[in-house]
């Protein structure tokens, strides 16, 4: 019921360290979901917008976006290009798809490229509008602080979003669903973003592909084994992440993210 993998007698070791150490695994405490699949990249994602031919929808409706070409392990690459029409809101605590009929010009841009929407015919199968995004996730939670990563990645890359951004389908994405969650996120980061996380991932599911790189699949992360938050170490942790995500010396940050390395493996007693 799970994967497995040759260990030599001291990777097992280390391993079963890791594991008795832990105080809860990830997917106890968090969700860990999937981002937006539109199944048209071609006419809801550009990087454009601003300066396409034709008509661009109201920019109320054009939303950052997350996604694997602009994602780093604490920050943002090209932070702000990326931006994908979404086409759901909330209405009466339900999500809901947009009413064209108040968004003309995104109305003429979806008719526009209707032949391309109008041919997912599972769309319409499901009983859902033509122009809809097929996994839009849940508006509502966008806004909460929330961890970004790739799918696939040569290494770790978890970023913490509190921006709103929405997440692309190559990235999962972890929300937290109240405040008492969110300082628990930021350990969760450092977690994740530790060369002790690599070394488990690599051992424990061993699914390196081609190049090096690594699959980070939502039923691995959930599997991530976490330290005890109550601990010393894991509450400085959560203080240097804060620091990190708020410096804009990038020397200072390295020294912080060196720092919060040898904090994990002391919250799991590896030290």
């Amino acid at each position: 019921d799970k994967p497995w993998g040759l260990l030599a007698d001291d990777e097992e070791g280390w391993v079963d360290k890791i594991d008795t150490a832990a105080s809860f695994r990830l997917g106890e405490r968090f969700k860990v979901r999937v981002g937006i699949k539109t199944t048209a990249d071609k006419v809801f994602v550009r990087e454009d917008w601003s300066t396409m031919n034709g008509i661009c929808p109201e920019p109320e409706l054009l939303k950052d976006l997350i996604s694997q070409e602009n994602i780093g392990a604490w920050r943002l690459r090209k932070a702000g290009t990326l931006k994908v029409l979404y086409t759901h809101e909330v209405r009466n605590g339900r999500r809901k798809p947009i009413e064209l009929s108040q968004w003309p010009k995104a109305e003429a841009y979806l008719l526009d490229h209707a032949d391309v929407l109008k041919a997912r015919k599972y769309v319409s199968d499901a009983g859902r509008a033509w122009y809809e995004i097929w996994v839009p996730q849940d508006p509502a939670s966008w806004s909460r602080p929330k961890l970004v990563f790739p799918d696939i990645s040569e290494g770790p890359r978890f970023y913490h979003d509190t921006s709103g951004r929405l997440v692309n389908g190559n990235c999962y994405w972890i929300p937290a669903m109240t405040t008492e969650q969110e300082p628990l996120l930021l350990l969760a980061q450092a977690v994740c973003n530790s060369r002790l996380m690599r070394k488990y991932h690599d051992l424990v599911f061993q699914n390196k592909l081609y190049a090096g790189r690594r699959r980070y699949f939502s039923q691995f992360i959930e599997q991530y084994p976490m330290p005890n938050p109550s601990s010393a170490a894991a509450q400085e942790i959560v203080k240097l992440v804060e620091e990190i995500h708020t410096t804009s010396s990038e020397g200072h940050a390295a020294s912080l993210e060196a720092r919060v390395d040898d904090l994990v493996e002391e919250a799991f007693g590896m030290l």
